[in-house]
């Protein structure tokens, strides 16, 4: 692969690989060769997890009050083939891609092929630098995705009012158990049950938020 061909795919990721044969195979889609050690097929595999894990941090991080459940779908969100495409297509590096004449005609739009691309990118870099590096590289790319995280946030009162009112016809009832801490730092401790269920305890900054965190709880036991 020409030099100059990669040095235009490094200043694009802002990164200067020490091994640039990490970011050639990277480039190099399975339909160029088969052979996997050739393609970026393991460079995706590597990357999906690197992803993975260093969103999840991050998650854990920005959401400390978030159960479970509430991250996962954060999570999923965040790491999906989708994103991973948004972010070759805002790079503009789809056609950096390596690709047989009869894959030619999918590369504008195809998410798949955009999304492992992103994975491998990942994976590359991890390979060549270190997970530290890598992190660094993810955070960059997700700045954006990451601010509007707060947006995807699951209303676990309404589903659990649905649900409690679908198969009991009665209202989830909540319980305010406590309120402690300063004026400008409450704790609040809440719980909720419905109909054949134990109740189950949220704890936020406020009372909607444990309401929140409780009835997502309680979600998580019906097996939704």
């Amino acid at each position: 692969m020409d030099k100059n061909y990669l040095t235009k795919v490094e200043k694009i990721l802002n990164i200067k690989f020490k091994n640039t044969n990490f970011l050639e195979k990277a480039l190099t889609h399975k339909s160029i060769t088969k052979i996997s050690v050739s393609n970026n097929e393991r460079l995706e595999f590597i990357g999906d997890r690197v992803l993975g894990l260093v969103i999840a941090t991050k998650l854990s991080s920005l959401y400390p009050e978030d159960v479970e459940g509430s991250l996962d779908k954060k999570l999923a969100s965040l790491v999906n083939k989708d994103t991973c495409s948004q972010i070759i297509e805002k790079l503009n590096l789809g056609k950096y891609i390596l690709l047989s004449s009869s894959q030619q005609k999918n590369k504008i739009g195809h998410k798949k092929i955009y999304g492992d691309l992103c994975e491998s990118l990942i994976g590359a870099v991890y390979l060549d630098k270190g997970f530290s590096e890598a992190s660094k590289f993810v955070l960059s790319l997700w700045r954006e995705n990451l601010k509007r995280s707060t947006i995807v946030e699951v209303d676990s009162k309404t589903q659990l009012q649905e649900y409690s009112l679908k198969f009991f016809k009665a209202l989830p009832i909540y319980k305010n158990l406590s309120n402690k801490g300063p004026s400008h730092k409450p704790s609040f401790r809440i719980s909720v049950k419905i109909t054949n269920s134990k109740p189950r305890t949220g704890e936020g900054t406020s009372k909607k938020k444990a309401e929140q965190l409780a009835a997502s709880k309680l979600l998580k036991t019906l097996n939704l």
